[in-house]
């Protein structure tokens, strides 16, 4: 657990401005009440105009995590980044915060939630990691930039890449979900390392939510902190009855919900990386929901698979999702829910945004997985589950897919005939990794959630009896089926005889095998 580090809260002073007057003063107060003391928020009387001020400022704190709210945040973050990181602040522990305000906000609205998301973004970078490098890809903002600016870092468009941590990589070779998540293929292994593709890499965060160890690090992506920055959200919302719901926001977006407005934004580095599961746990928590895309497709298709996902499984659960709200992409602002009434209160009231979890305690919540109720099933490749079948005749029991799934949805284990092979539908996360590294290509996923399935738990779908080495009398675990032998020996059914199925590895590998399993070994 990385150590929590109070970040320093810096404040334009062009809030105490037109449109929407903000005494600094109070916004001040009602922070340091918010965060019970943790932090001393500092005021400059302008960030964005003479943000040299900001830099000596940060400077003199020393502190490694810096959150600062201004009315053009979003506008100039390019600029804004290069400044805090010349002040020595690591670009993880930086969050940024646009309090602009929209047309007919009220002062009181505006005050109210300019400190919602000022203390979601000192939790989100409280427990950030900062000693994680960055890499990132530079391009030239529209309209072009001076030399002067080029040469000091600003006005630049950053995207920032994944980095690959082994220390925290705990499956070695047999860990694939990361690269098989991967919507643009900038993942692979090589010797024995997980390389990432600086062309490829668009910065999405996938992996990062893929990677159930913490294996990648991407600044703004981190699950904990988007995790901590949504709960202070939801429990802001309630004192708040402005606010209709959060806004999942990526953050090349164009458009992000101003303060008075509805909805508080919530930014990530691209919808991309957002599971049905985090939608489920704000619909949970009784708040509404909408998710905004930048005009990249591949984000776009994102939000149409969420929201078409989300839509179908409140029809069969009953829960609310807005039906009234018709989606449009004129704006890239796609409605996906709106407040539910939901037992909230007994999970602390966390949010929880690692999958398989994410989405199984709504489905619990909602009373999915209850008895008597009717069998429902739910499909769509916005699904953060999969329902995972297997050709039981032409299993080996060859125990790989059990090896590299992650998430321990699949086991083996010994029973009176030798062996069993069973699946846990409820942590399956639909990763892929069993179907890519099957020998006998019997594995299938389906990105559904089945509530049969998730209510029965734990089911056998394989089993097989033990034998011994034909040549050394080892036992043997598990056998090649007779399909996958038709498959690898060019269908021969002379070849099928008992020596091919019974020859343990290290007779292959030692020369003591018989005729017919040296036929296999080829």
């Amino acid at each position: 657990m990385r150590q929590r580090e109070a970040p320093v809260v810096v404040i334009c002073g062009d809030v105490g401005t037109e449109p929407v007057p903000i005494r600094p003063g109070e916004l001040v107060a009602r922070l340091r009440r918010e965060l019970s003391g943790a932090t001393a928020p500092l005021v400059l009387a302008e960030i964005c105009g003479a943000s040299e001020a900001l830099v000596e400022a940060v400077a003199t704190t020393e502190s490694r995590r810096v959150v600062v709210g201004c009315r053009a945040a979003s506008h100039r973050r390019g600029e804004l980044l290069a400044r805090l990181r010349r002040a020595g602040v690591p670009t993880g522990g930086i969050a940024l915060v646009d309090l602009q305000t929209a047309e007919g906000c009220s002062a009181p609205v505006a005050l109210e939630q300019s400190v919602a998301l000022l203390s979601a973004a000192v939790a989100r970078v409280a427990g950030a990691d900062v000693e994680v490098p960055v890499r990132e890809r530079t391009s030239l903002s529209v309209g072009g930039v001076s030399r002067r600016s080029l040469l000091r870092g600003v006005n630049t468009a950053r995207r920032f890449l994944a980095v690959w941590r082994p220390d925290r990589c705990s499956g070695a070779m047999a860990c694939t979900p990361c690269a098989l998540a991967c919507p643009h293929g900038a993942l692979h292994r090589s010797a024995g390392r997980m390389v990432v593709d600086p062309g490829r890499c668009n910065g999405c965060g996938v992996c990062v939510a893929a990677c159930r160890s913490g294996a990648f690090a991407l600044p703004g992506a981190e699950i904990e902190g988007i995790s901590a920055a949504a709960a202070v959200l939801v429990a802001s919302m309630r004192r708040c009855r402005s606010v209709t719901g959060v806004a999942i926001v990526c953050q090349h977006s164009k458009w992000t919900p101003r303060v008075g407005e509805p909805w508080l934004a919530l930014c990530v580095p691209s919808i991309e990386m957002v599971t049905a599961g985090w939608l489920l746990q704000l619909i949970r928590a009784g708040v509404g929901v909408r998710v905004v895309a930048c005009e990249d497709e591949h984000c776009e298709k994102r939000v149409a698979e969420l929201e078409h996902f989300v839509r179908d499984l409140s029809v069969v659960l009953g829960f609310s999702a807005a039906q009234e709200l018709e989606a449009t992409d004129r704006d890239g602002v796609y409605p996906i829910a709106e407040p539910a009434v939901a037992d909230f209160a007994a999970s602390g009231d966390r949010i929880e945004l690692r999958e398989p979890e994410a989405t199984n305690e709504p489905l619990a919540a909602f009373g999915a997985l209850g008895p008597g109720r009717d069998p429902w099933r739910v499909e769509g490749p916005g699904c953060s589950l999969g329902v995972v079948s297997i050709d039981a005749g032409g299993c080996s029991l060859c125990e790989v897919c059990v090896g590299v799934c992650v998430t321990g949805a699949l086991r083996s284990e010994p029973n009176s005939a030798g062996l069993c092979l069973s699946i846990d539908s409820g942590s399956c996360t639909a990763c892929g990794a069993c179907v890519a590294s099957c020998p006998e290509k019997v594995v299938t996923v389906t990105r559904a959630v089945d509530g049969a399935l998730l209510a029965g738990g734990r089911r056998i779908v394989a089993t097989g009896s033990a034998v011994e080495c034909a040549t050394c009398g080892a036992p043997l675990v598990a056998v090649l089926s007779q399909k996958a032998l038709r498959l690898r020996l060019g269908g021969s059914p002379s070849a099928l005889t008992a020596g091919t199925i019974s020859v343990c590895a290290d007779c292959r590998l030692g020369g003591r095998t018989v005729t017919a399993s040296r036929r296999l070994a080829t």
